[in-house]
């Protein structure tokens, strides 16, 4: 009797299409992957591009003026009798996102509503930021509130950060918290010179550790401070928070200086002291992340929103030529007189 040959495959020639199917995927899947980064860093900075529209068009509203980067709850601001209310954020911050969103005082679900996806980034864990205070399933974890049950009125998740240059803090009258020898005003749209090279948003740095307390925490702080902006100016002799100083030859302001590339961290960590804000810009495109000796942190990209309404995405290193924040630290009075 003749035998029939079986059909199908030798394990020989399964062994080898296994293999085949293997190599396509390793060489398809970090295409993808870059493909899907690269679509994440369109998206974040189309959504980057919505946020510049909205303090554009607050600013029409409010007589050509920036928003300020956050207000204290209830806060009063008497610059004729020069006191400031309250001195402490007990009921909560204001920020930005909420001037430009119209407003969500008063609204216990305004976690809840339209519109907060534009503030997000997908290429951030869970889109961005929590505020500083916020609700219990918002926090992150080891994340705290500064004060109590309080609720800030903020984007939930919040992946953009204010130039402060641009943006001032709440710091409007003369000693207010102790400080003598400076204060914050607001900045009109056309007092700002070079505007479509003046960077008036950025990305935050994902790791909501190093924008803990009131600066790179000591290992110990548990406070997302998202509400700051981060702007890119020291006080000459190093200080990086800008708000005393001793005796200058501006009367009592502050003698500010331009950072420059070396002040900036290659890599930021929680509990590293840093020289600049800058340090809490994100670097949150490109791919890889870090080269294999563990550097080229600093050379991945970030979505930078400039003052004239245009993202560009590009490095950090390339707002330092020239220099892109700011030709003046605007908001802070004396900021014109600056060191290059």
């Amino acid at each position: 009797m003749n035998r029939r040959k079986a059909s199908g495959f030798t394990l020989v020639e399964l062994l080898v299409v296994i293999g085949i199917i293997a190599l396509l995927m390793s060489i398809l899947l970090p295409v993808l992957a870059k493909a899907r980064e690269s679509a994440n860093t369109i998206k974040c900075a189309s959504n980057l591009r919505s946020v510049g529209q909205g303090i554009l068009m607050y600013a029409v509203q409010f007589k050509d003026t920036f928003p300020p980067a956050y207000f204290y709850e209830g806060m009063t601001i008497d610059t004729v009798a020069k006191t400031e209310t309250p001195d402490s954020a007990t009921a909560g911050y204001v920020h930005w996102s909420s001037f430009i969103y119209g407003g969500v005082s008063g609204r216990p679900d305004y976690k809840n509503l339209d519109g907060w996806d534009a503030f997000r980034c997908p290429t951030i864990n869970q889109g961005g930021l929590s505020p500083t205070n916020t609700f219990d399933a918002n926090r992150d974890p080891g994340q705290s509130n500064d004060d109590g049950s309080v609720i800030d009125q903020q984007a939930p998740r919040l992946a953009y950060t204010a130039n402060q240059a641009i943006c001032p803090r709440n710091k409007f009258v003369i000693g207010f918290q102790g400080d003598t020898a400076r204060v914050d005003k607001f900045v009109k749209v056309g007092s700002v010179r070079n505007s479509s090279n003046t960077i008036l948003a950025t990305e935050w740095n994902q790791n909501w550790q190093i924008v803990a307390d009131s600066g790179h925490g000591s290992g110990g702080a548990n406070v997302c401070k998202s509400h700051r902006p981060v702007h890119g100016f020291k006080i000459i002799g190093g200080e990086l928070n800008v708000e005393t100083v001793g005796a200058d030859p501006f009367g009592g302001r502050p003698t500010l200086a331009r950072c420059h590339l070396s002040d900036l961290a290659g890599d930021p960590q929680p509990g590293v002291t840093s020289n600049t804000r800058l340090d809490w810009v994100g670097r949150n495109h490109g791919y890889p992340s870090k080269k294999l000796d563990g550097s080229g942190f600093d050379l991945r990209t970030t979505n930078f929103l400039y003052c004239d309404g245009h993202v560009e995405t590009k490095s950090i290193r390339d707002t330092f030529a020239p220099f892109q924040w700011g030709d003046a630290f605007y908001s802070v009075d004396g900021g014109d007189a600056v060191v290059p």
